[in-house]
């Protein structure tokens, strides 16, 4: 299950170690497009591009990767996120995430350098993962993942399914990582939406109570993140 044992450079991390593991627990199921389950065996093109990842570009105000069928338009106006990119594509947890688009305080933020400083003056990021799809996502599917993470010692502000968020299907997390005495210090919001045998993860994690304007620019950078059919060779 979930592995709670982060040394001190690693707490910032710890959302992904969570997440991955709570989305990977229990029976494999392959997904389809609207979050059900298929038995076909068929890799689709996303889950070829999970494999052997390969880069986009930048055109314009927009990062396109079309072999993976995916366009960020970068939103003029951000408060916090300044710099979007398309970020290497290596695994970033032991569950195989692979980073396909990162907007952040800093050009080149993520990994290891997340764990510096603490508040308002710590880099954060807003990240785009890509991961196998190996449990539905779906309304019956809430229950489980609350309990499941609350068994893990996270506290669950939301989580719901949606049919239209930012015109996308699948389901919102917003979480708390506490401490002994159930004192908030992170907060986690992830919105997981499936295609086919993949996830695409948004993920945002940042200390609890900070006041930058993490949620206006979460709302601008998730309408603009479109996915379409991959433009196979």
């Amino acid at each position: 299950m979930f592995n709670l044992r982060m040394t001190p450079s690693k707490a910032p991390l710890l959302a992904l170690a969570l997440a991955a593991a709570s989305l990977t627990l229990g029976d494999a199921a392959c997904a389809n497009k609207s979050g059900g389950g298929g038995r076909s065996g068929k890799k689709s093109a996303y889950m070829k591009w999970y494999e052997s990842p390969k880069s986009g570009a930048v055109e314009g105000n927009f990062i396109k990767i079309p072999s993976l069928g995916v366009s960020q338009e970068i939103p003029e106006t951000r408060y916090v996120f300044k710099n979007c990119f398309e970020p290497p594509h290596t695994p970033e947890n032991d569950e195989k995430w692979i980073p396909v688009i990162r907007c952040a305080t800093s050009q080149q933020g993520g990994g290891d350098e997340f764990a510096q400083g603490g508040g308002e003056s710590e880099e954060i990021a807003m990240t785009f993962y890509l991961a196998k799809k190996e449990r539905p996502i779906d309304e019956r599917a809430v229950s489980y993942y609350r309990n499941a993470l609350r068994e893990q010692g996270l506290k669950v502000e939301d989580i719901s399914f949606n049919d239209n968020y930012f015109n996308k299907k699948g389901m919102y997390f917003k979480l708390q990582i506490v401490d002994e005495n159930e004192t908030p210090l992170r907060e986690i919001v992830r919105f997981v939406f499936p295609y086919e045998d993949v996830l695409f993860i948004a993920n945002m994690e940042y200390p609890f109570g900070d006041t930058r304007s993490v949620h206006r620019d979460w709302e601008a950078i998730m309408w603009y993140f479109n996915v379409t059919p991959p433009v196979t060779k």
